[in-house]
């Protein structure tokens, strides 16, 4: 007499083992490249550039964005390299368009200024907003600062505000100072000599020259709001490393 007997069971623990024996395999994969870019990583920033180039390289080739936008600051600045901002660029595309926040805002720079490309503020415009959206600090400054000059793109102060406060509060002394002349001038907000010297004293505290500059002739004529006081405004001078005048 024939039982039946089903395989089933026997092929869902075959698929079974083989789903995890897969996911074991990708993540040993993981943790090799992972360990892989730390010493590539701690290479470049030891400064021996060659070995990082070794290590890094195949890594980028195989689609790490780090690795790749590291490849990009090594041909911009021709570290271990020789430099070349195409190739530079290349490489920071690579990772940018993996949502690399630091890759996006080099590429974006790239395009401002036209550094291994045919300038095109309005390209770099977009990759410097790609960062800013998701809260990349110094994207926030640079497009920010783009349109508060108007600088190859539409002029736009109200914008430059909005980008311009979220890098102050993250701490950006250059974006604090130019919020500072916004509020000095009533563009994009409602001007405000009270805020404009809070940003300004701000982006000197952090180190920002010009604002330690504006600061200190604020105090020795006594202007927006401050009292004069000429002691304040030698102390500012000083920390500026400029003469008092």
């Amino acid at each position: 007499m024939h039982i039946f007997r089903s395989t089933q069971p026997e092929k869902q623990i075959f698929n079974i083992e083989t789903l995890f024996f897969g996911l074991l395999v990708f993540l040993w994969a993981f943790e090799a490249q992972s360990s892989q870019l730390e010493e590539g990583v701690a290479a470049y920033k030891s400064q021996e550039y060659a070995r990082a180039y070794q290590i890094l390289k195949p890594l980028a080739d195989s689609g790490s964005a780090e690795a790749q936008r590291r490849l990009g600051v090594m041909y911009r600045h021709g570290r271990g390299v020789q430099q070349n901002d195409e190739i530079a660029i290349n490489w920071y595309r690579k990772a940018a368009e993996q949502d690399h926040l630091l890759a996006q805002n080099s590429l974006g720079i790239m395009y401002r200024f036209g550094l291994g490309v045919k300038k095109n503020p309005k390209e770099g415009a977009y990759w410097l907003k790609r960062a800013a959206r998701k809260g990349y600090r110094k994207s926030q400054e640079n497009i920010g600062i783009m349109l508060m000059q108007g600088d190859g793109i539409k002029q736009n102060y109200k914008e430059a505000a909005h980008w311009l406060t979220l890098a102050s509060k993250a701490g950006s002394a250059k974006a604090q100072l130019n919020l500072g002349l916004l509020y000095l001038s009533g563009n994009g907000v409602v001007q405000n000599e009270s805020h404009a010297m809070l940003w300004i004293r701000q982006a000197a505290k952090y180190g920002n020259q010009k604002a330690r500059l504006a600061l200190a002739k604020a105090y020795r004529d006594g202007l927006y709001g401050l009292t004069k006081d000429i002691e304040l405004a030698r102390q500012w001078y000083e920390k500026a490393g400029v003469p008092f005048k």
